[in-house]
C-alpha cells in the first residue's frame, strides 16, 4: 500500500481538526435525526420502524453524515501514516490495512440503514440492526481500534505522555464498544460509542494543535537565515 501523501504539520491539521468536526456533526446526527430509530433507549421495534418511515429523508441524511465522518477518520489515519511511517513502516502499512477494511464494513453497515431498513416491519428491522450493527459496531470498531493502536506506536516519540495516553483511551473505547456489540448489552454500548465519539474529538483536535504548534516553535527556535556572500 502507497503511503505516499503529504506528511506536513500543515496537512496534519487539517485532517486531524477535519475528524473532530465530523465527529461532532455526527453526534448531532445521531441525537437529532436518528435517535428515534435507535435500539438504545428500549423503544419497541414497531414504534423505531415507523419513525424511519416517517423520517425517511432525515434518516438518510444523518446516516450519510456519518458516512462522510468515517472516511475523514480513515484520511485522517492516511495522514498519520504518510508522517509516521519512516518510524515503522510496517506497523503504518498494516494501519492502513486494517483501516480501510474497518471502513468497508462501516459503510456497508450504514448501507443497510439507509437503504434496506425504511419500510420494513419489526421483524425486518430487528434483522437489519443486529446485521449492520455487527458490521459498524463490531467488525469496525476493531478494525478502526487496531489500526489506531499501530500508528500511535509508530508516531508515539512525536507524542507527548498525555497525548499518548489519551489515544490509547480512545482505541480501548473503541474495542469497549465491540464487546458490549457482541454480548448484546445496550447500555454500555451507548455509554461506549458516547465516550468513544468524545474522546475521538478531543485527541484528533489536540492533534490539530500539536501539528500547528511544530513549525511555529522551528521558526521560533531556528532564527533568521544566512546565506554568506561568496566574496567574503
Amino acid at each position: 500500500m502507497d503511503l505516499a501523501g503529504d506528511p506536513t504539520e500543515e496537512n496534519g491539521a487539517k485532517a486531524a481538526f477535519a475528524a473532530a468536526v465530523a465527529g461532532v456533526l455526527g453526534l448531532a446526527a445521531v441525537g437529532v435525526w436518528l435517535r428515534g430509530g435507535l435500539p438504545f433507549e428500549g423503544v419497541d421495534l414497531s414504534l423505531r420502524a415507523s419513525y424511519i418511515l416517517r423520517h425517511k429523508y432525515c434518516w438518510t441524511a444523518g446516516w450519510l453524515l456519518a458516512g462522510v465522518g468515517a472516511v475523514l477518520v480513515v484520511n485522517h489515519f492516511f495522514v498519520l501514516a504518510s508522517r509516521w511511517q519512516t518510524r515503522g513502516r510496517g506497523k503504518c502499512r498494516l494501519a492502513m490495512i486494517l483501516a480501510t477494511a474497518g471502513l468497508g464494513a462501516d459503510l456497508s453497515g450504514l448501507g443497510l440503514w439507509i437503504v434496506v431498513a425504511p419500510g420494513l416491519d419489526a421483524a425486518g428491522l430487528g434483522l437489519v440492526e443486529r446485521i449492520a450493527g455487527a458490521l459498524s459496531l463490531f467488525v469496525a470498531k476493531i478494525l478502526y481500534s487496531s489500526a489506531g493502536v499501530f500508528l500511535v506506536l509508530s508516531g508515539r516519540k512525536e507524542l507527548s505522555p498525555s497525548l499518548l495516553w489519551l489515544s490509547f483511551g480512545v482505541w480501548l473505547s473503541g474495542f469497549w464498544v465491540a464487546a458490549a456489540t457482541l454480548c448484546e448489552c445496550r447500555p454500555a454500548q451507548l455509554w461506549g460509542l458516547g465516550t468513544l465519539v468524545i474522546l475521538f474529538v478531543v485527541w484528533s483536535a489536540l492533534l490539530g494543535f500539536h501539528f500547528l504548534g511544530i513549525p511555529r516553535s522551528a521558526k521560533a527556535t531556528a532564527g533568521p537565515s544566512f546565506t554568506p556572500d561568496p566574496r567574503d
